[in-house]
Order: structure tokens, then sequence, then C-alpha cells
């Protein structure tokens, strides 16, 4: 890496004479021999965000609440200082978390590029610098760019590239241009994203390893030797972090995890750490047990849907709302139930 930004006979990069970089051949000389002193390798660059990022720990993929009144669409207004209100008390909670928004449980589908970048600024705000903020961001990849750039100005600490079909349908080459497209217009790092749409190859991943402002590979597509052969031809180059929720966690952690994505974190995030604190530090039994608490949590989202975790919220003191698209929300017995679960289980 070191010689490819060197001119020989220091190295191998490749030289011309005439060209901008040398001012088209005015004082060559003097740029021939000190050239490489003003570069670095965006492999140290890349190592840098690695590790300010550090990637450990519970990703809370955060609700985006709305409120009953409409816009001029007739949908449910966004209402950002829920966003605020509802990050900070997840970012007071103790241990490794950082928040998701915009995620596929954001809703991202129902915002516009507006509005992801409105909910990632208050998400910084709410969290005031006590835990990282990762937002997502989808669409074509022009636009998608300029979006990303938005965030990044909005204080986001990473990006959560979320699949986009027409790419997916084009195959690795597209994935691999999105990415660097989206790559070029930020300084901050992001998230690629494995899903049952949109399954990147080992391939992929060695890539992904090399890219500079890759700073964690998240997987969603419950392939958990994936996880293990992606650690093992890059190792450990980059961290893994895997979706599946709660229920998952010792399997992917035991195949090299070091983060995990949830939607149920939003009411249970105390008891979430604590899961990934025995399962990154091998505590299995411990690990397994944990995740056979939320055995009933799940089995109870699954049937309810995101009206439930929005339910929870306000069960919580904290914003909720409908949900944007179809304006649901949880029904009366459907809140009894969930009420009781969530007493049962000392949440509220």
């Amino acid at each position: 890496m070191v010689a490819s930004m060197r001119y020989p006979p220091r190295g191998v990069r490749g030289v011309a004479k005439l060209h901008r970089g040398s001012t088209f051949g005015l004082e060559f000389d003097e740029y021939f021999a000190h050239a490489h002193e003003l570069l670095t390798t965006m492999e140290m660059i890349g190592m840098e965000l690695r590790k300010a990022f550090d990637a450990k720990g519970v990703y809370v993929f955060v609700m985006t609440p709305f409120l009953s009144q409409t816009d001029r669409r007739g949908r449910p207004r966004l209402d950002t200082e829920g966003v605020a209100r509802n990050v900070e008390h997840f970012s007071l909670v103790r241990g490794d978390k950082t928040m998701v928004v915009c995620g596929g449980s954001g809703e991202i589908a129902s915002l516009s590029p507006s509005e992801v970048v409105d909910v990632a600024a208050a998400a910084v705000s709410g969290a005031a610098g006590r835990c990282s903020v990762v937002c997502g961001v989808r669409g074509p990849d022009r636009q998608a760019a300029k979006t990303a750039r938005r965030i990044q100005d909005a204080g986001a600490d990473a990006l959560l590239i979320m699949p986009h079909d027409p790419i997916v349908k084009k195959g690795d080459h597209a994935l691999w241009q999105r990415h660097q497209t989206i790559a070029l217009s930020i300084d901050i790092g992001f998230l690629p994203f494995r899903a049952p749409s949109q399954t990147l190859s080992i391939d992929q991943v060695k890539r992904f390893a090399k890219m500079p402002q890759v700073v964690a590979i998240k997987e969603e597509s419950g392939a958990v030797d994936w996880v293990r052969t992606g650690r093992r031809v890059t190792k450990d180059a980059v961290p893994f972090i895997t979706g599946g929720g709660e229920n998952m966690v010792p399997y992917y952690y035991l195949a090299g995890a070091v983060g995990f994505t949830t939607g149920m974190a939003n009411l249970t995030l105390p008891l979430s750490i604590k899961l990934h604190n025995a399962a990154i530090n091998g505590r299995w039994k411990e690990a397994m047990r944990l995740r056979d608490e939320f055995e009933p949590l799940t089995a109870i989202r699954q049937e309810l849907q995101t009206p439930m975790l929005k339910a929870g919220l306000e069960m919580m003191g904290l914003a909720g709302g409908p949900v944007r698209s179809t304006g649901a929300v949880l029904g009366r017995k459907e809140r009894v139930r969930l009420r009781t679960l969530l007493k049962k289980k000392s949440l509220i």
C-alpha cells in the first residue's frame, strides 16, 4: 500500500512529467522528490474511522414517531421533538449502544430525503454525544449521495446504506459503484447492508473490508455461516453487525459478530445490553438464558408488528404515534395484552 503512494525508485506509483499534478512540467524535479510527503493512504484513514466508530454494542433501530395531526398530503406529521426525546432517553441507558434512525423499523420508505435529514439532526441533538448516531439513506445513487452529505452535515456519525432494488437487480458491479458514489460524497463512515433482497457475496465483503469508510458490515439475512466466513477471509479486519433481533444474538456472536440491530430495544434496551455483554464476553449460558427472555416479546411483535413497538413507547412515556403509511395504531385489547407482558418483564 505504501509503495503505491511513492514514485520510483521508492515505490511503484505511476509518473509522467506533463500532467496537472506536476503543474504541467513546471518545477517537476521538486514535485517528484517531495510529492509523497503530502499524501496519506486511505487505508490509514479507514483504520482510524473504524477505530473511532467502535462498532461493538446494541444498535437500536429507533422508531420514527409521528403526530396525530396530518400534513398537506393527509399523512401523520413527523414528530422531530419526539425523536430527540426518545433518543435522549435511550442515550442515558448505561452500556454500549448506537442509535440507528431511518432504518426499516424507522419507516424510512415513508420519509422524504429532507425529513430523513431532519430526523438525523433531531437524533444527534437527543444523543448529545453520549452515543453514536447512524442514519439510513436510500434512493437512487445520486439522490442518496446528496442526502448522505446532508446527513453528515446534520452531525451523524455514520450511514447505513439501505438496499435499492433497481441497483440490486443489476448485480455486484452496480452495487459496488453505488457504495463508491456515496462514499465520495462524505467523510464519515458507512455500513453496507446485507439483506434477503441484497445478498452481498464474500468477494464483495473482501472488497468492503479494504474500503476505507466501511466501519462495519450489517448482516440481516439469517446467514450465520456467512458472518463466520466473512470474519475469517478478512482476518477480522472489519466488524460485523447482525440482525434477527435478540433471538439470534448468541449464534451470531459465536460466529464473530460484535453488535446487533434490534427494534425490540426501543422497549428493552437495558435487557438487550445485558444480552450483548454476556455474548461479547463469551458467557454463553447467561446469553442463552437472556435470549430466551425475549421469546414472548418476539412472538407478540411478530403478531402485532410496528404498532406494538410504538404503543410500548407510549406506555413508557415516550413518543410513538401512528404508522405513517397506514395510520395504524394498536387496538385497545392488544394494548392490554402488551401492557401486561411489559409489566411482567419489569419493562414498565
